[in-house]
């Protein structure tokens, strides 16, 4: 037997997961593309939760307008060292150093067979745009929902998941308060 192989255990499989903070009216971004609403908030009451939830990642998929944000930070220095990361996008854009960043535009479903790959037995985080995880939610291909309703309404932007037509009642998973009002709610979709 392997070594890697214990009698009786089954190698656990990817779940992909939408982790993403969302304004209590719905949006990931102001009508601008801007998250400054999101950053008054500053992070270190959810630093222990998104550290152990990093920790857990194997795979990283985001859109180009995610990509493009990280660009367009001075002296960016690559958040995500050693996870491997699919950017959704139809055009030539330059590699982040430090980054390990391949660039897509084929089929979701194919992708979504390289993600799980990819993470081994950690998950697939779709990061940013709620575009992105609504093709795979739409797919079929996103297992689980984490959201953070950050308390504070911004009016218009990008919604925090788009998809193409109405689910059935997602189970709620776990809720986590968070100092300042947030509060953190996990739906399974599959």
């Amino acid at each position: 037997m392997p070594s890697s192989a214990v009698a009786g255990s089954v190698r656990r499989m990817a779940h992909t997961v939408y982790y993403v903070a969302s304004s209590i009216d719905g949006f990931i971004a102001d009508a601008d593309n801007g998250i400054d609403w999101l950053e008054q908030f500053g992070f270190t009451a959810f630093e222990d939760d998104y550290e152990k939830f990093v920790a857990g990642i194997g795979a990283i998929v985001m859109g180009s307008a995610t990509y493009d944000f990280l660009l367009r930070q001075q002296n960016l220095e690559w958040p995500y060292p050693g996870i491997p990361t699919w950017v959704l996008t139809h055009r030539d854009l330059p590699v982040i150093e430090g980054s390990l960043a391949v660039f897509w535009a084929g089929d979701i479903a194919q992708l979504d067979a390289e993600l799980r790959e990819a993470a081994g037995d950690r998950d697939v985080w779709v990061i940013g745009g709620g575009n992105v995880a609504a093709q795979f939610a739409d797919a079929g291909l996103l297992d689980e929902l984490r959201v953070t309703i950050m308390p504070v309404l911004v009016g218009s932007g990008k919604p925090l998941l788009p998809v193409a037509r109405p689910t059935a009642p997602l189970p709620l998973v776990r809720t986590t308060p968070f100092e300042g009002g947030a509060v953190e709610l996990v739906y399974r979709l599959t």
